[in-house]
């Protein structure tokens, strides 16, 4: 009897230590995924490995995420977003890149005559400090390679190959000063040139528009040497000239790159030396912004309240009464408008929103978000938001959903950034520069039956 206890007190203790290990191991997985997802709610390729590698070293405490020895990727997810749901506030994680092949990069500089003077020796240097960053913040290696002819541009080639030969999980980069020409530009009417540059466009950007997205980054450099203008003439020139970095990737591809923080720093355009502006093609809503209303802000008139069930993001509302002061309604979206390759001048530019809605709504006015803003109590519906979207309404008659959608449109500086005659070249523009990017514009327009549009937001008001 006295033996039987003894193995059964045995048991028990060695059960208890089974069980505290176990405890240990889930409380430090559970501090590895603050570690890696509590501020920018978002597992990533590397986050990923580090989770596995994790899981892998403590496998006897997590056996319902093995099958066998196979980790189970959706059991990881579901017990990575069960882990966040029962926080206070609760957060939902975003899976970036986890399932696909590491990126791979392929850079191609334009060999065409006019662009050696970039690099020129009496230089600033600005321009292979460009190039070398794009290469050294890379998280492999990527070699440069030459593309084109020397003597003129063949962008029906040179698009080719970026738009139809970049496989899935592949960006392809070209540095170009973006001049269209043809084999002999003497004599040649500028309007044949453009009217040549958009037939190019027109046979190559056709079914791969819908699958890949490609991004054009306006740079400036210092140019000294011989500068070919479009009838042929040749003149030295000596100052700052445009040029352009131009990516393409499949849209999933182009996503990661500002999800995947080890390509942060490649995709912190902004920081190459001579950046200047950007522009993003694409029609397959890339970005889901996060996005909340408000229910105690400065900007708030009117009164409502946030429909059951909804804890830490508010996106319905009923109850909802004008103010009785103004006679007015203001909401208040606090919206994430991080982490997207589009310049913030275009997306706080109210212009650039178009809003579907029962009843008239406008954007009064986007703000960043203060320190006012994080009360207590609205931090939870605040989330990452950076900015504050104030909606207005002078009436509200009808129970509605209300859709903010932010449209693609090409900016202003391309067109600003664009000349039909070179002859005396500057430091700004660009030869024939918006019929090649108007062109490739339409193309994404046609395959989306009309004006694309980057994100949109979807609110419910009732009364």
């Amino acid at each position: 009897m006295m033996k039987t206890m003894k193995i059964l007190l045995l048991a028990l203790f060695l059960t208890g230590v089974a069980a505290s290990c176990g405890d240990k191991s889930q409380k430090e997985f559970g501090r590895l995924l603050l570690e890696l997802a509590g501020q920018d709610e978002t597992i990533d390729r590397a986050d990923w490995q580090r989770i596995s590698d994790f899981l892998d070293k403590n496998k006897a405490h997590f056996r319902d995420l093995y099958d066998g020895s196979e980790l189970k990727a959706e059991a990881v997810k579901a017990y990575i977003q069960d882990f966040f749901g029962h926080r206070r506030p609760p957060r939902e994680i975003n899976f970036e890149g986890i399932d696909g092949k590491p990126l791979s990069f392929r850079i191609f500089l334009e060999q065409s005559g006019s662009m050696a003077p970039y690099d020129s020796p009496s230089g600033d240097g600005s321009f292979k400090a460009a190039v070398m960053a794009l290469q050294n913040n890379l998280p492999g290696k990527a070699e440069v390679e030459h593309i084109g002819e020397k003597g003129y541009t063949d962008f029906r080639a040179i698009f080719d190959d970026l738009l139809n030969k970049t496989r899935e999980n592949e960006i392809s980069i070209l540095v170009t000063d973006m001049i269209y020409s043809v084999k002999d530009m003497q004599g040649v009417n500028p309007q044949k040139v453009f009217s040549e540059a958009q037939g190019m466009i027109n046979s190559v950007f056709k079914e791969e528009v819908e699958r890949k997205a490609m991004l054009v980054v306006k740079m400036n450099g210092s140019y000294n040497g011989p500068y070919y203008s479009y009838d042929n003439s040749v003149r030295q020139y000596a100052g700052r000239r445009p040029y352009y970095i131009v990516l393409v990737g499949d849209n999933q591809s182009i996503a990661r790159l500002t999800h995947d923080r080890q390509l942060a720093a490649f995709a912190d355009f902004k920081a190459l030396r001579g950046y200047e502006n950007m522009y993003l093609y694409e029609a397959r809503h890339l970005y889901a912004p996060y996005y909340s209303l408000l229910l105690s802000n400065d900007d708030i008139r009117g009164r409502f309240q946030p429909e059951r069930g909804q804890e830490s993001r508010i996106t319905s509302i009923e109850g909802v009464e004008l103010d009785k002061n103004s006679g007015d309604l203001q909401l208040a979206l606090a919206v994430d408008l991080s982490g997207m390759l589009i310049d913030e001048s275009y997306l706080t530019e109210v212009s650039n929103y178009e809003i579907e809605s029962s009843d008239a709504v406008k954007i009064k006015r986007i703000r960043r978000v203060t320190p006012k803003d994080a009360t207590p109590a609205e931090k939870k519906y605040l989330g990452k938001a950076t900015h504050i979207f104030v909606l207005s309404m002078s009436g509200f008659a009808h129970d509605q959903e209300v859709k903010v959608k932010l449209m693609n449109r090409l900016p202003r500086w391309i067109a600003e950034s664009s000349t039909d005659s070179d002859l005396t070249p500057d430091g700004h523009t660009t030869f024939g520069l918006r019929y090649l990017l108007e062109g490739i514009y339409e193309s994404y327009k046609r395959m989306n039956d009309g004006e694309p549009e980057y994100f949109e937001f979807e609110l419910n008001l009732e009364r």
